[in-house]
């Protein structure tokens, strides 16, 4: 049986993801240090010298004729992976074609997607420095840190009531001051995967009963809130590629947007 490999031809171009989302056998290079030494990296950590290979590539990356010339007939198609809707028509008229003149089939192009992107909670915590305050208090402390953060919503001053206004967003972290109790507790109503209390405060006893409750961890940091709200506008350079929920939407994406046929025909 013939070995799928999975190679990248840039890092953070999804080989991860595609690994994980295809449950194949074996994860190849995550990108070469540059697309010359693409060739030796692949060839010596796929090992076996019939291994069939996946490329994952992206619209910034690409490169058909490198590729063409490093993977040879080894090469059974490409993935291009996160691509922005601004940029699916050049995809579609420019990279594609290119890829199909030097004999390499297209396999599908995943769009870019929110979860893809997201951090977790526990990517949230380390860019902060923050402490987690109850995680004596979470059953299942390590699942509850790699829920994705799809949404950061700031706890202020609202017109509407707390909830009406936070049940607007799944899966956020709602950046609040830490003796606001009021907005902490609208928070824990809607669908919250973390607190990040700001200001060094700690909040009162029955938030901290309520968040256990609803195994939501609370981040403490000593930043003021909107200054903590500044320093996560790069929180998304420290999004982690290796999590559960990431390989189940990967998968999701491949099937939507991508003919896996050939996959199964090579593995058989």
């Amino acid at each position: 049986m013939p070995t799928l490999y999975i190679a990248g031809d840039a890092p953070g171009v999804g080989v991860t993801a595609a690994a994980a989302g295809l449950a194949t056998l074996l994860e190849g290079v995550n990108g070469a240090p540059s697309v010359e030494e693409l060739p030796s990296l692949d060839n010596a950590n796929a090992g076996e010298p019939d291994a069939r290979v996946l490329l994952v590539s992206s619209p910034a990356s690409a490169n058909p004729s490198q590729a063409a010339s490093a993977l040879g007939d080894r090469l059974m198609g490409v993935i291009i992976n996160a691509v922005p809707d601004s940029g699916r028509h050049a995809v579609l008229t420019t990279t594609v074609p290119s890829f199909q003149e030097q004999g390499i089939p297209v396999l599908g192009i995943v769009p870019e997607d929110r979860r893809m992107l997201a951090p977790t909670v526990r990517d949230v915590s380390e860019h902060l420095g923050a402490e987690c305050i109850n995680l004596g208090e979470l059953d299942e402390p390590d699942a509850a840190l790699d829920a994705l953060v799809e949404h950061f919503m700031l706890g202020g001053l609202f017109l509407d009531t707390g909830v009406y206004v936070f049940e607007r967003r799944e899966q956020k972290a709602v950046i609040v001051r830490g003796d606001r109790p009021d907005l902490q507790m609208a928070a824990l109503e809607t669908s919250t995967v973390c607190l990040v209390l700001t200001e060094g405060q700690l909040p009162v006893q029955y938030i901290v009963h309520h968040a256990a409750l609803n195994q939501v961890p609370m981040l403490l940091v000593n930043k003021p809130t909107l200054e903590t709200m500044e320093a996560l506008h790069t929180v998304g350079e420290r999004s982690s590629a290796p999590s559960t929920h990431k390989a189940r939407r990967f998968g999701e994406l491949l099937s939507a947007h991508c003919d896996l046929a050939p996959l199964a025909g090579a593995a058989a």
